[in-house]
């Protein structure tokens, strides 16, 4: 379980998560978002270590058998923390590592006294979905967001931690 500064590791038998590092944006731009920019997702990093600064949140990726492969964020806001940006490499998918690092995050979360934790999927993911409420979110609002592709609807679940 990371502290309130984000500096701990957890491991499960062969996947660690730890806190992402700016030096981990070439990897997570070839096996995670290979449609951005490498330039992009190094900004994007710089913006999740300055969240991490602000203690406003965290940025984590997971590695397994010391490859990396996944990335998650948490960022608290004013009436609930949420998790964003999650993505496993589709080498991984499939391999309980996007459980892991909601769990990670879930348990940091709770370490900050947040009582309410939120995640996002558009409704074309059916598979995040499934997996969101295996994990005990339970379905909220539906709003329409544009992730990239144009406006879709996008259900965010909640859970309780407190």
């Amino acid at each position: 379980m990371a502290d309130t500064a984000g500096t701990a590791n957890t491991t499960d038998a062969t996947v660690t998560i730890r806190p992402v590092r700016l030096a981990d944006a070439v990897i997570l731009n070839q096996h995670c978002w290979p449609e951005r920019s490498c330039e992009d997702v190094l900004e994007f990093l710089q913006r999740t270590h300055k969240l991490t600064q602000n203690r406003r949140g965290v940025g984590v990726v997971a590695l397994c058998m010391g490859a990396l492969c996944g990335f998650g964020m948490l960022t608290l806001w004013p009436r609930a923390a949420e998790i964003s940006d999650l993505i496993v490499s589709p080498d991984f998918r499939s391999q309980g590592i996007g459980s892991r690092i909601i769990a990670y995050l879930a348990q940091y979360a709770a370490h900050l006294n947040v009582q309410t934790l939120e995640i996002g999927v558009a409704l074309s993911n059916p598979r995040a979905l499934a997996l969101y409420r295996r994990l005990g979110f339970v379905d909220g609002r539906v709003i329409e967001l544009d992730l990239g592709h144009g406006p879709e609807p996008v259900l965010y679940l909640y859970q309780n931690l407190g």
